[in-house]
């Protein structure tokens, strides 16, 4: 079955989905890209509130650092948050494992969920959400989509919406990424900062430079530079270079 034929069944105008992936290239700020998924967006998935952003990925949590939200409860997100600023749910967990569109109904599926974390859910009367992303080659970092307060229940006909749309905005969010500004409550930090001449290091890395140019260029020893390296990489919680280098401009450690 191809997609159109697919959208049909769901009761999907295929040309509004075409709108929205048409506009979306388009996208170059985030005004632009709250116009597009409050309008273009809303009118396929009928949304009431979304969220969207970058962040990191890690198997203990993810954390987000730059946010654009329209109607969003932000303290929902601080009651999951612990205290190094990583947010993490159930939901969370199951993209990290699966990266397919996530869906949670409230009433529907609470059984299948913890009790303490679907009691956060209902508190800010989100009702349902339906959650997609894109995560980079390194895994290391993604872009997420969010949306709640759907009219009616969830299910595949989001589920289609999401996997279809979500590679376009995700390729809009990045061109608007300068002009979305962090969130700093939910942003998460290094648990360490780096030194000034780790910084130093992290820029030459940034250069391409290799260890023994960067020794040369600081006037240290190697040994020294592979030191700063490896403790570069620790607080940063990558695992090479291209990830380090990545991460700080997410972080805005490089400018």
């Amino acid at each position: 079955m191809d997609a159109q034929q697919r959208a049909t069944e769901l009761g999907i105008d295929p040309g509004m989905l075409m709108n929205v992936i048409v506009c979306a290239t388009d996208v170059h700020d985030s005004e632009a890209l709250l116009n597009l998924i409050n309008h273009d967006v809303q009118a396929v998935l009928h949304q009431d509130v979304m969220v969207c952003g970058v962040g990191g990925v890690t198997p203990k949590g993810s954390y987000a650092h730059k946010v654009l939200h329209h109607n969003y409860p932000p303290t929902y997100f601080d009651e999951l948050a612990t205290p190094d600023g990583r947010v993490d749910s159930p939901l969370m967990q199951k993209w990290r494992m699966t990266q397919q569109p996530v869906v949670f109904q409230s009433g529907r599926d609470d059984a299948t969920y913890p009790k303490d974390w679907v009691s956060i859910f209902n508190k800010y009367q989100l009702r349902n959400t339906i959650a997609h992303g894109v995560l980079d080659v390194q895994r290391t970092l993604a872009s997420y989509f969010i949306f709640s307060r759907i009219p009616g229940e969830v299910g595949e006909r989001e589920i289609f919406l999401l996997k279809l749309l979500t590679p376009h905005l995700h390729l809009a969010l990045l061109r608007a990424l300068t002009t979305v500004q962090e969130f700093g409550r939910l942003a998460g930090p290094t648990h360490e900062p780096l030194s000034e001449r780790q910084r130093q290091i992290l820029r030459w890395l940034n250069e391409g430079k290799t260890n023994w140019e960067i020794a040369q260029i600081l006037e240290i020893t190697e040994k020294n530079v592979k030191y700063h390296v490896e403790q570069i990489f620790a607080k940063l919680e990558v695992r090479n270079r291209t990830q380090a280098v990545a991460k700080a401009l997410l972080l805005g450690l490089l400018s």
